[in-house]
């Protein structure tokens, strides 16, 4: 299983065999304390495991994007 973080948040990457996307991981987002939830927050297929994490990566930016840091006013 691969962890990555994004926005602070860990996710843990679990690979599968889908029986009609074919292969690809299961995205689960990790607990404050580390622990995983049952149910998974969703499934990106990719052709091997390193190509799902990288699509994974892609998908979080786009899902959950970073806070824009905004110009002070004077």
């Amino acid at each position: 299983m691969v962890e990555i973080s994004h926005n602070d948040v860990m996710y843990q990457l679990e690979a599968k065999e889908h029986d009609l996307y074919g292969f690809g991981v299961d995205v689960y987002m990790l607990d404050g304390d580390g622990s995983r939830p049952k149910d998974s927050i969703a499934f990106i297929p990719g052709r091997d495991e390193s190509a799902a994490t990288t699509q994974t990566e892609q998908w979080l930016k786009i899902a959950f994007p970073a806070e824009l840091q905004g110009k002070k006013k004077k």
